[in-house]
């Protein structure tokens, strides 16, 4: 997803109420008077921040009858989506994906099987029957996901270790610039010069003048 994207989400879910309003979204469509009576805000102030959310394309409203009166708006989430990011000394990454549909990736043959298990309860005749390997399926995704994420914050950290260590080694190494553009390369690991230039706020001509330099000194001495 785009820059601009995140930023929108970021923005939308930094506010503690909004975030109250979209856990309960996330578990089922709700009335704006619901929502003020389950959370105890004011309906003008939930009102607010819905159409707030709206606007950022989380949440969408439809007209559903009442039962004792006019129609009201019924609200639900209409993105799926995760966020994460890393922030740590010479680290900063914020990424978001969508997983709404089918993930365009190939899966595994363990993905496969929970795949078929999460589509082939309809085949049962009772609910108790359906539900089961329903369970099944989200403690097993629940179990991976704990595990990756343990992996993750390993990774984290070695990373931001090898990156601490040399910018240690980059503070004897030529001028401010360069050691700026040796951060970078470390961080990035990509020597797009016009990334660079933007990124770094130096000019162009300067960024490529520092990297043939660079590239002279670390190629292999005969």
């Amino acid at each position: 997803m785009s820059q601009s994207e995140l930023d929108a989400v970021l923005g939308t879910v930094e506010n503690p109420i909004r975030r109250k309003i979209i856990a309960r979204l996330s578990q089922k469509p709700n009335y704006q008077l619901q929502l003020s009576k389950e959370l105890s805000i004011s309906q003008q102030l939930v009102a607010k921040h819905l159409v707030s959310m709206e606007d950022a394309g989380l949440v969408s409203s439809v007209f559903e009858d009442s039962p004792r009166g006019p129609q009201r708006k019924e609200y639900l989430l209409t993105k799926s989506f995760s966020v994460t990011i890393d922030l740590a000394p010479n680290l900063f990454k914020a990424r978001m994906f969508s997983f709404g549909a089918v993930p365009g990736v190939s899966e595994s043959e363990e993905h496969a099987q929970l795949m078929a298990q999460a589509a082939g309860p309809s085949r049962y005749s009772d609910e108790a029957s359906r539900i089961r390997p329903l369970t099944q399926v989200v403690a097993e995704v629940d179990r991976k996901l704990k595990e990756m994420e343990e992996e993750r914050a390993v990774l984290l950290y070695l990373r931001s270790l090898a990156l601490r260590e040399a910018a240690k080694l980059t503070t004897s190494l030529g001028t401010a610039d360069r050691k700026r553009i040796l951060r970078y390369l470390m961080r990035e690991q990509r020597d797009g010069i016009g990334d660079m230039s933007a990124s770094l706020g130096l000019q162009q001509q300067v960024v490529g003048e520092i990297l043939e330099e660079i590239e002279k000194d670390l190629e292999p001495s005969e």
